[in-house]
Protein backbone atom coordinates (compact mmCIF):
# COMPACT_ATOMS: atom_id res chain seq x y z
CA UNK A 1 0.00 0.00 0.00
CA UNK A 2 2.64 2.33 1.18
CA UNK A 3 4.55 1.57 -2.49
CA UNK A 4 1.49 2.40 -4.43
CA UNK A 5 0.89 5.32 -2.82
CA UNK A 6 4.06 6.89 -4.60
CA UNK A 7 2.84 6.11 -7.81
CA UNK A 8 -0.87 7.36 -7.11
CA UNK A 9 -0.52 10.52 -5.13
CA UNK A 10 -4.10 11.48 -5.85
CA UNK A 11 -5.54 8.23 -5.36
CA UNK A 12 -8.03 7.43 -2.68
CA UNK A 13 -7.45 3.79 -1.58
CA UNK A 14 -9.55 1.17 0.24
CA UNK A 15 -9.74 -2.23 1.63
CA UNK A 16 -12.59 -4.45 1.57
CA UNK A 17 -13.24 -6.52 4.28
CA UNK A 18 -9.22 -6.83 5.60
CA UNK A 19 -8.45 -3.58 7.63
CA UNK A 20 -5.04 -1.86 7.62
CA UNK A 21 -3.98 1.20 9.94
CA UNK A 22 -4.87 4.32 7.93
CA UNK A 23 -6.53 2.98 5.06
CA UNK A 24 -10.28 3.65 4.67
CA UNK A 25 -12.18 0.11 4.51
CA UNK A 26 -15.44 -1.25 3.33
CA UNK A 27 -16.70 -3.76 5.93
CA UNK A 28 -17.18 -7.07 4.10
CA UNK A 29 -18.21 -10.30 5.84
CA UNK A 30 -15.78 -13.51 3.64
CA UNK A 31 -18.58 -14.76 0.60
CA UNK A 32 -17.87 -18.31 0.93
CA UNK A 33 -14.51 -20.55 0.96
CA UNK A 34 -14.57 -20.04 -2.70
CA UNK A 35 -11.68 -17.18 -3.95
CA UNK A 36 -12.98 -16.08 -7.28
CA UNK A 37 -16.55 -15.84 -5.12
CA UNK A 38 -15.35 -13.83 -2.79
CA UNK A 39 -13.26 -11.69 -4.55
CA UNK A 40 -16.04 -10.53 -6.87
CA UNK A 41 -18.21 -10.10 -3.68
CA UNK A 42 -15.64 -7.39 -1.96
CA UNK A 43 -15.26 -6.22 -5.47
CA UNK A 44 -19.01 -5.20 -6.44
CA UNK A 45 -19.60 -4.66 -2.57
CA UNK A 46 -17.27 -1.72 -3.52
CA UNK A 47 -18.54 -0.34 -6.86
CA UNK A 48 -22.23 -0.47 -5.09
CA UNK A 49 -20.76 1.46 -2.15
CA UNK A 50 -18.13 3.67 -3.53
CA UNK A 51 -18.73 3.92 -7.34
CA UNK A 52 -17.02 5.15 -10.23
CA UNK A 53 -14.15 3.74 -12.00
CA UNK A 54 -11.44 2.33 -9.82
CA UNK A 55 -8.14 0.23 -10.36
CA UNK A 56 -8.39 -3.43 -9.51
CA UNK A 57 -5.41 -4.57 -8.05
CA UNK A 58 -4.02 -7.17 -5.46
CA UNK A 59 -1.46 -6.07 -2.69
CA UNK A 60 1.53 -8.00 -4.13
CA UNK A 61 1.22 -5.83 -7.33
CA UNK A 62 4.06 -3.15 -7.94
CA UNK A 63 3.98 -0.72 -10.48
CA UNK A 64 5.99 2.22 -11.92
CA UNK A 65 5.25 5.22 -14.60
CA UNK A 66 6.30 2.66 -17.03
CA UNK A 67 2.74 0.69 -16.77
CA UNK A 68 0.17 1.50 -18.83
CA UNK A 69 -3.72 1.29 -17.17
CA UNK A 70 -5.33 2.45 -20.93
CA UNK A 71 -3.98 -0.50 -21.75
CA UNK A 72 -4.20 -3.68 -20.05
CA UNK A 73 -1.91 -6.93 -20.31
CA UNK A 74 -3.38 -9.94 -22.22
CA UNK A 75 -1.31 -13.33 -22.44
CA UNK A 76 -2.85 -15.07 -25.03
CA UNK A 77 -6.13 -16.76 -25.05
CA UNK A 78 -7.85 -18.65 -22.29
CA UNK A 79 -7.93 -22.36 -21.89
CA UNK A 80 -8.10 -24.71 -19.81
CA UNK A 81 -4.58 -26.50 -18.84
CA UNK A 82 -4.76 -30.00 -16.89
CA UNK A 83 -1.17 -28.54 -15.15
CA UNK A 84 -2.94 -25.90 -12.93
CA UNK A 85 -4.42 -26.53 -10.05
CA UNK A 86 -8.47 -27.87 -10.11
CA UNK A 87 -9.39 -24.35 -8.91
CA UNK A 88 -7.98 -22.61 -11.82
CA UNK A 89 -9.19 -25.38 -14.64
CA UNK A 90 -12.98 -24.77 -13.30
CA UNK A 91 -12.17 -20.57 -13.60
CA UNK A 92 -11.33 -21.09 -17.09
CA UNK A 93 -14.15 -23.31 -17.92
CA UNK A 94 -16.33 -20.79 -16.33
CA UNK A 95 -15.04 -17.88 -18.15
CA UNK A 96 -14.68 -19.40 -21.48
CA UNK A 97 -18.10 -20.80 -20.96
CA UNK A 98 -19.53 -17.74 -20.06
CA UNK A 99 -17.57 -15.72 -22.82
CA UNK A 100 -18.39 -18.41 -26.05
CA UNK A 101 -22.02 -18.59 -24.83
CA UNK A 102 -21.95 -14.65 -25.79
CA UNK A 103 -20.60 -14.87 -28.89
CA UNK A 104 -17.13 -12.93 -27.29
CA UNK A 105 -13.47 -13.43 -27.44
CA UNK A 106 -11.57 -15.45 -24.57
CA UNK A 107 -8.37 -13.54 -24.24
CA UNK A 108 -6.55 -14.27 -21.03
CA UNK A 109 -6.36 -11.39 -19.32
CA UNK A 110 -5.10 -12.96 -16.10
CA UNK A 111 -1.48 -11.89 -16.00
CA UNK A 112 -1.46 -10.49 -12.04
CA UNK A 113 -1.50 -6.69 -13.19
CA UNK A 114 -3.67 -3.94 -12.33
CA UNK A 115 -6.97 -3.15 -14.55
CA UNK A 116 -9.36 -0.09 -13.97
CA UNK A 117 -12.75 -0.80 -13.73
CA UNK A 118 -15.96 0.77 -14.14
CA UNK A 119 -18.34 -0.03 -11.43
CA UNK A 120 -21.62 0.65 -13.17
CA UNK A 121 -20.39 -2.11 -16.06
CA UNK A 122 -19.26 -4.42 -12.99
CA UNK A 123 -22.68 -4.56 -11.92
CA UNK A 124 -24.24 -4.94 -15.06
CA UNK A 125 -21.68 -7.69 -15.83
CA UNK A 126 -21.93 -9.56 -13.02
CA UNK A 127 -25.97 -9.75 -12.76
CA UNK A 128 -26.25 -11.53 -15.67
CA UNK A 129 -23.53 -14.23 -14.52
CA UNK A 130 -24.13 -16.71 -11.62
CA UNK A 131 -20.64 -15.87 -9.89
CA UNK A 132 -22.02 -17.14 -6.15
CA UNK A 133 -21.33 -20.81 -6.47
CA UNK A 134 -17.74 -21.06 -8.27
CA UNK A 135 -14.51 -19.72 -9.48
CA UNK A 136 -14.23 -17.27 -12.48
CA UNK A 137 -11.78 -14.97 -13.95
CA UNK A 138 -12.83 -11.64 -12.85
CA UNK A 139 -10.30 -9.63 -15.33
CA UNK A 140 -11.29 -11.81 -18.44
CA UNK A 141 -14.63 -11.62 -17.95
CA UNK A 142 -14.86 -7.75 -17.66
CA UNK A 143 -12.28 -6.74 -20.54
CA UNK A 144 -13.55 -9.40 -22.99
CA UNK A 145 -17.18 -8.19 -21.88
CA UNK A 146 -16.05 -4.53 -22.41
CA UNK A 147 -12.77 -4.58 -24.66
CA UNK A 148 -10.30 -1.64 -24.39
CA UNK A 149 -9.70 0.43 -27.17
CA UNK A 150 -6.31 -1.47 -26.76
CA UNK A 151 -4.22 -3.99 -24.80
CA UNK A 152 -0.22 -4.89 -24.31
CA UNK A 153 0.27 -7.99 -25.52
CA UNK A 154 2.39 -9.85 -22.20
CA UNK A 155 2.92 -12.28 -19.89
CA UNK A 156 2.33 -13.43 -16.47
CA UNK A 157 4.30 -11.25 -14.44
CA UNK A 158 3.96 -13.06 -10.88
CA UNK A 159 7.17 -14.10 -9.75
CA UNK A 160 7.15 -16.77 -6.68
CA UNK A 161 10.93 -17.22 -6.41
CA UNK A 162 13.26 -13.94 -5.61
CA UNK A 163 14.07 -13.43 -8.86
CA UNK A 164 15.37 -9.95 -9.04
CA UNK A 165 16.26 -9.83 -12.32
CA UNK A 166 12.93 -11.01 -13.54
CA UNK A 167 11.51 -8.18 -11.18
CA UNK A 168 14.00 -5.65 -13.09
CA UNK A 169 13.29 -6.95 -16.46
CA UNK A 170 8.88 -6.77 -16.17
CA UNK A 171 9.43 -3.60 -14.58
CA UNK A 172 11.00 -2.03 -17.81
CA UNK A 173 9.13 -4.20 -19.94
CA UNK A 174 5.72 -4.05 -18.67
CA UNK A 175 5.95 -1.47 -15.41
CA UNK A 176 4.84 -4.05 -12.86
CA UNK A 177 5.24 -7.58 -11.34
CA UNK A 178 3.56 -8.94 -9.14
CA UNK A 179 5.26 -10.92 -5.93
CA UNK A 180 4.41 -14.88 -4.63
CA UNK A 181 5.79 -15.62 -0.70
CA UNK A 182 8.63 -17.15 -1.89
CA UNK A 183 9.68 -13.79 -3.83
CA UNK A 184 9.67 -11.65 -0.32
CA UNK A 185 12.99 -13.94 1.27
CA UNK A 186 15.62 -11.49 2.56
CA UNK A 187 16.74 -10.25 -1.15
CA UNK A 188 13.15 -9.58 -2.57
CA UNK A 189 11.91 -7.68 0.31
CA UNK A 190 15.26 -5.96 0.40
CA UNK A 191 14.70 -5.45 -3.65
CA UNK A 192 10.71 -3.88 -2.78
CA UNK A 193 12.41 -1.64 0.89
CA UNK A 194 14.77 0.07 -2.15
CA UNK A 195 12.53 1.00 -4.53
CA UNK A 196 10.06 3.12 -2.13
Amino acid sequence: MRYASLYFKDAVFYTIGDQIDGVNNIPCSKFNNIRGCDVTNKMLTFAKTIGGDFIYMNDDFYVNDRFKFNEPMCKGYLQINPMHPPHYQTASKNTLEFLKYNNLKTLNFETHSPIIINSKNLIELFDSINWQEDNHFIKSLYLNYYPPQSYTRGNNVKIREPNILKAEQFLHEYGCFSTGEEFLSNNGAEFIKMMS
